[in-house]
């Protein structure tokens, strides 16, 4: 099964001008692999398959397969025959990856990779999913990626930003390429990360 790709941390443009902002939720990457005939089928964290021995994550496979009908609606509408939905599994009190026993965790879909099409531009993203009630991350802006749009992510101003910052997405100029990504963290939450965590981990954190 697919896994998503790691988002870098410097603003690259590509030589393209606007660019989607959404909201980066804090807590695990999740991704459940759709088919036609199977619905969803296979679970995983970022680095492993999910199991019942993955505590706060084991609860994700049962909130993605909950949508299990909504899922199909959008995909046999579009015609496609296995696709790969990356979320992201949070609650109130997670933060960097841990979560909080007995919470009430979300699971928000964030990309989706479809089968020989890769993932899909943040632009389709957002038309694909507008009418169905699935839960997907907030587009909190669009246009260019300038220094004033750079100091309200790092200062936690942005409208809309929950407390870790946000990702920047844009569609492939190219048939061939993927969407072009970057993250823009909220200072106060690195300080946190930082106060938080040995320097071992601020590298995979940050």
């Amino acid at each position: 099964m697919k896994t998503y790709p790691t988002i870098p941390k410097k603003p690259k443009s590509g030589g393209r001008t606007h660019f989607y902002v959404f909201d980066k939720l804090d807590g695990s990457n999740i991704r459940a692999e759709w088919s036609k005939k199977r619905g969803f089928y296979k679970f995983g964290s970022r680095k492993r398959l999910l199991g019942t021995d993955q505590g706060a994550l084991a609860k994700a496979q049962s909130l993605a397969e909950a949508q299990e009908e909504k899922f199909r609606e959008v995909f046999e509408g579009m015609k496609y025959e296995r696709v790969v939905c990356f979320f992201e599994f949070y609650g109130p009190n997670s933060f960097a990856g841990n979560h909080v026993k007995g919470d009430a965790h979300r699971l928000t879909l964030i990309d989706i990779d479809v089968h020989k099409q890769g993932l899909i531009d943040p632009d389709m993203f957002l038309a694909m999913f507008s009418t169905s009630d699935i839960d997907t991350a907030d587009m909190l802006y669009y246009g260019k990626i300038d220094e004033a749009i750079l100091t309200e992510i790092r200062s936690g101003i942005l409208a809309g930003m929950s407390f870790e910052g946000v990702v920047c997405k844009s569609p492939r100029q190219k048939k061939w390429e993927k969407p072009a990504m970057f993250k823009v963290k909220n200072l106060a939450w690195i300080k946190k990360v930082k106060e938080s965590y040995d320097k071992s981990r601020w590298e995979e954190l940050l």
